[in-house]
């Protein structure tokens, strides 16, 4: 019950965003589970100044956000490494970027990932922002046959076991 509260404070937080500087850091992601199309379809959502400093410093230089096909090359790269999926250990799914746009001040990114065996248990790690901030908490929704999974990644944590 206590996970639950603190998803959904999270979650209000991020429905709120304000334009000014933040204290807290999180990420919110929504995975689908689609059984027709055997692909896991994801929305991130992250603070676009936090996402814009992980982006430059992966890269050493300053990136700003914007729909440039370098930013959004970055933007991919970077998701591919943070957000992982795996059915075999040791072999991350690969993603197909899909895009991102701006909302306020946070940015929405959209990826699909395809999934060979939809009775397996899916890994997933999502270590987004975990390099800039030590509070960093990362919300997963994972929505499958009616219902919803939430998990909560924090720095230092392990993948998770969800079942699709």
């Amino acid at each position: 019950m206590k996970l639950f509260r603190t998803l959904f404070f999270l979650f209000s937080l991020l429905l709120s965003l304000q334009t000014s500087a933040h204290d807290y850091h999180a990420s919110i992601t929504d995975i689908s589970y689609n059984p027709k199309t055997q692909r896991l379809e994801v929305a991130i959502k992250v603070f676009m100044d936090d996402l814009e400093d992980a982006l430059s410093k992966k890269t050493k230089g300053k990136i700003v956000y914007s729909k440039a096909a370098h930013v959004q090359q970055h933007l991919q790269a970077y998701l591919q490494q943070h957000l992982v999926f795996e059915q075999e250990k040791g072999k991350p799914l690969q993603h197909h970027f899909l895009g991102s746009e701006a909302e306020t001040d946070a940015v929405w990114a959209y990826v699909e990932v395809p999934v060979q065996h939809a009775t397996l248990p899916l890994l997933v790690h999502n270590t987004v922002l975990m390099e800039l901030f030590n509070d960093q908490m990362n919300i997963v929704n994972i929505n499958s046959k009616g219902k919803t999974n939430s998990l909560l990644f924090q720095k230092n944590d392990r993948p998770k076991k969800v079942n699709l």
